[in-house]
């Protein structure tokens, strides 16, 4: 005798016929060994409450007159408020959330029936290992991103428009811009020893870091540039002479010609900071020129 003559599969289960026995393979939210019970069971946390998906019927058997049960890939076997097994959807975002867990993900985690998926924040994009975040750069798109007569600067997550400007001249005193981010001084005037201790030269920098990076670390250099048939400088002088760092700094020598900045301290974004860093050249102890390098730091609000 067929045991499945009987149809004794509830609900539009499938009987399937094996050795002395049959099993039911039961439609989503019914479960038991005839599919006689629609489970209550509470959705697991980060599903929608009450989303079927997250909770499925076991695969079971007679053997041997006890019945074995067992679910697939992504789910566990669980027992609802009767005395019926359900395969309710393992949680891989909490599970691995937890302290002291490795991180299934760069950013957010979010649970799937059976399975998880990773996602990053808005100007990111996920890479082919599907879990780890990369800055889309939108500075780089057919259209341009940004107003004529301003650059486009990118950062973490998003970009900057700048257009930086030279500093506004007094009396004998002058600046031209050279390039997007260069200004020079006009020449001095032979007696105007006020002038020619003003900057040289200013320049213009941009970096994007991102949270938490560690320190110490050196983001920026400064050195002289000798031109053929002139002696250059033989000494140097760097310090920090503005913005607003607020000490998360320090400018240092690394050889004879070249200056670094040196972040010492961690940056939590999103924030902005300003640096003014300077390099001032001596020849046989005289005064001979000053450089600044204006230097602004857009810090992002994520460590990747």
């Amino acid at each position: 005798i067929r045991a499945c003559s009987s149809q004794p599969c509830h609900n539009g289960g499938t009987c399937v016929e094996g050795v002395n026995q049959y099993r039911c393979i039961c439609p989503p939210g019914r479960t038991g060994n005839r599919c006689q019970h629609q489970p209550q069971a509470a959705a697991p946390e980060g599903s929608v409450a009450g989303d079927a998906a997250f909770s499925r019927a076991p695969r079971c058997a007679q053997v041997e007159q006890e019945q074995h049960c067992s679910c697939e890939a992504g789910f566990h076997l669980s027992r609802t408020s009767g005395s019926d097994n359900v395969c309710q959807d393992v949680n891989e975002c909490e599970i691995y959330g937890q302290e002291g867990r490795p991180r299934l993900c760069m950013h957010a985690c979010v649970n799937t029936p059976g399975s998880y998926r990773c996602t990053c924040p808005s100007g990111y994009r996920i890479l082919a290992d599907g879990k780890s975040c990369e800055d889309v750069d939108e500075c780089v798109g057919p259209q341009p991103t940004c107003p004529q007569g301003t650059t486009c600067i990118n950062t973490g997550g998003s970009f900057q428009c700048v257009n930086p400007e030279c500093p506004e001249g007094s009396g004998n005193v002058s600046y031209v811009k050279t390039s997007p981010f260069q200004c020079e001084r006009s020449p001095c005037p032979m007696d105007s020893r006020p002038c020619r201790h003003l900057p040289k030269t200013i320049s213009f920098h941009y970096l994007s870091l991102p949270s938490n990076l560690k320190t110490p670390i050196t983001l920026f250099r400064m050195a002289t540039a000798s031109v053929p048939g002139h002696p250059g400088p033989n000494s140097l002088r760097f310090g920090i002479v503005g913005g607003n760092s607020r000490g998360h700094f320090v400018m240092q020598r690394s050889d004879r010609q070249t200056g670094e900045l040196i972040l010492t301290q961690t940056l939590e974004g999103p924030q902005t900071l300003e640096v003014d860093v300077d390099m001032s050249e001596y020849l046989e102890r005289s005064f001979q020129a000053n450089h600044v390098s204006k230097v602004t730091i857009f810090v992002s609000r994520y460590d990747f």
